[in-house]
């Protein structure tokens, strides 16, 4: 099972992709089974473009060196389309904006409606 089912259940998880399946068809003009095949691919893969929403928690990665990465832990409170980024909280409380690339280093852990509730 992929990381998003896990954690938010199978039937969220369905949600969330058919939404982001929607937005791959409108924006890139691509017909629904093909941006259908492309949203499942980047959900089960992890793909924290497909995935980053506020409310999550990722986890730093156990194959990541905690000195390479900004925190051991960050909860979502925003995301901004231009250019790629996160509203973020790590586990002391700082809050600041950072690439959403920064993601890679991390795994999804929680999604709640709040991050740190």
């Amino acid at each position: 099972m992929t990381a998003l089912p896990r954690v938010v259940g199978p039937e969220r998880a369905a949600a969330h992709t058919l939404r982001l399946a929607r937005r791959i068809a409108a924006l890139d003009h691509l017909a629904p089974a093909a941006a259908l095949r492309l949203a499942r691919a980047r959900v089960e893969a992890g793909d924290p473009l497909a995935l980053a929403a506020p409310g999550q928690i990722w986890a730093l990665r156990p194959d990541v060196e905690e000195d390479d990465a900004p925190a051991c832990a960050l909860g979502i409170l925003a995301r901004h389309a231009e250019p790629p980024a996160l509203l973020a909280q790590d586990e002391h409380g700082t809050v600041e904006t950072l690439p959403l690339a920064v993601l890679d280093l991390f795994h999804l852990t929680t999604w709640k409606d709040e991050p740190w509730a």
